[in-house]
């Protein structure tokens, strides 16, 4: 562990204590802060997230403007906007379409408004974009953990074949993830594919998994690169008639409920109220005492057979 890590690690300890205990800062300046995400507000994932903010916010006493941008690059412009004509405090959003946003988030800096990232990071991390700090999974290392809990735990081998869904194959989040499960699974021989599931529905992606595993026989596993593929994956194998095993990224009820029935062997966690409190922890602090955010990387953690039951009671709330 990183000297730095170690220190967001007790930073978050404290941090996290506060937030259960109840415990308001002292007054200070009224900071307005705006948090873009650029999803829809139907998909249930950001429930923690947005939980990680408005609890942070009561916390600090700060007020934020939570918005959506509907997966449409123009109207997160047009959201940035709107928050440097409105002269916010700071801005924390998503960098999930790499160099999309780099004008506006240069205009708000110059403009004085700090800007951290979460959730999705410019490739190119601080070189790519104005932004301050990134405050995420590292998908990269994510992928290579949890692939190897599915080679080890699935009885992979060299010339067995794993397919790897996704919604959104061409997103930062998806190649990344990619990179770190391909690593793991070249390391063994195991030869991979990505398949495209899109995000139209939970329906829709049952249908594209279980379609694809009919006519690949020969898959010997799953390593959903998203919640909604990885939610739905188990039902899939059952539907194709096969018996492979299943891992990937990302919580929801059902996944967990999947987790402690044996159906998936493990997932990993974003964590996402981290990615929603963490970055209006660290702009309060920047505004108020100077102090320069940094990176936190929020997504390590495994959940498997021995630890979903605890996950479960928050999961869709907190975890």
């Amino acid at each position: 562990m990183s000297r730095k890590t170690r220190i967001w690690v007790l930073v978050g300890i404290v941090f996290m204590t506060l937030v259960a205990a109840n415990v308001a800062f002292a007054a200070g300046p009224a900071y307005k802060f705006a948090v873009i995400i650029y999803d829809t507000a139907g998909n249930p994932w950001w429930k923690p997230m947005v939980n990680g903010v408005n609890e942070t916010a009561k916390l600090l006493g700060v007020d934020v403007n939570i918005q959506y941008a509907d997966n449409q690059p123009d109207k997160q412009n047009d959201l940035i906007e709107n928050a440097i004509t409105n002269k916010v405090d700071g801005i924390v959003l998503a960098i999930n379409v790499p160099d999309a946003y780099n004008k506006n988030v240069s205009r708000a800096s110059k403009a004085g408004i700090p800007v951290v990232a979460m959730n999705i990071d410019d490739p190119k991390g601080a070189d790519g974009s104005d932004r301050l700090a990134f405050m995420g999974q590292d998908f990269k290392i994510a992928g290579y953990l949890v692939t190897k809990r599915l080679i080890k735990e699935g009885s992979l081998k060299a010339g067995d074949f794993v397919v790897c869904p996704v919604e959104h194959p061409e997103a930062t989040y998806a190649k990344e993830r990619y990179m770190g499960v391909k690593r793991a699974l070249d390391e063994v021989g195991v030869k991979s594919e990505v398949l495209d599931t899109g995000a139209v529905s939970l329906e829709d992606t049952l249908n594209k998994i279980t379609q694809y595993l009919i006519g690949h026989k020969t898959t010997n596993g799953i390593l959903a690169m998203g919640g909604m593929p990885l939610s739905q994956s188990a039902k899939a194998v059952k539907d194709a008639g096969m018996n492979i095993p299943v891992a990937g990224f990302d919580l929801t009820q059902q996944i967990v409920k999947d987790i402690m029935a044996g159906r998936i062997l493990a997932a990993v966690d974003q964590q996402p109220y981290y990615q929603g409190a963490f970055p209006l922890f660290q702009l309060y602090l920047y505004k108020k005492y100077g102090l320069s955010p940094c990176d936190v990387n929020t997504g390590g953690a495994i959940v498997d057979r021995f630890n979903a039951e605890q996950v479960l009671k928050l999961s869709g709330t907190y975890r």
